[in-house]
């Protein structure tokens, strides 16, 4: 019923890349789009699918995660070129009537943290040029330490928070599934 990708690399800006998956796999009538909310992505995809399917609107919902990091990562600053990689996942989502899938999620997003990752480039803002070519400002740019500090605080915090919502202990606790973090901040983090 539904297909929605998560990227921050997306083939083109139009049209969609869910919308050429859906082509791919013969989905021809799947409503789609895309989520371009770089490392959250597949977590706002995944929650945003569940909604549709919460809302009874959508039996089957395919979430697709995948980036093509190597197309914006500059290959001559090596503290961010060892960090991102190329990848992708998907999952169905379906209703069910027993006790798995999604009970709960917080999402939060800061546009204040964007001038320490982001790609400067590429949108109306700054569309591409020569110029903006000759200066690389089509590659990601991170300043790792304050990235780092912001997301285990705040992964922490939120996963305090969500805890205390559900009446939940540490010791409840399996698995946690972050934004797509590295393992330095999902160690911290836990």
């Amino acid at each position: 019923d539904m297909l929605l990708c998560a990227t921050a690399t997306p083939d083109m800006l139009f049209p969609a890349t869910a919308n050429l998956i859906s082509d791919k796999v013969g989905a021809i009538n799947a409503f789609g789009y895309d989520i371009l909310a770089a490392c959250s992505g597949f977590i706002f995809a995944l929650t945003t699918g569940a909604k549709f399917i919460e809302s009874g609107t959508h039996k089957k919902v395919v979430i697709v995660g995948a980036d093509k990091m190597s197309s914006i990562v500059d290959y001559t600053n090596r503290n961010n070129c060892i960090i991102f990689g190329d990848g992708s996942g998907a999952v169905l989502l379906e209703p069910t009537q027993d006790e798995n899938g999604i009970i709960d999620s917080i999402l939060k997003s800061d546009g204040a943290g964007g001038k320490f990752l982001y790609q400067k480039a590429g949108g109306s803002k700054f569309p591409a040029t020569i110029d903006t070519v000759n200066a690389r400002e089509h590659f990601l740019h991170q300043e790792g330490k304050a990235v780092f500090k912001f997301a285990v605080k705040n992964m922490a915090d939120v996963s305090y928070e969500i805890m205390q919502r559900n009446q939940l202990t540490s010791d409840d606790i399996a698995w946690l599934v972050p934004h797509q973090a590295n393992k330095r901040i999902i160690d911290a983090t836990s």
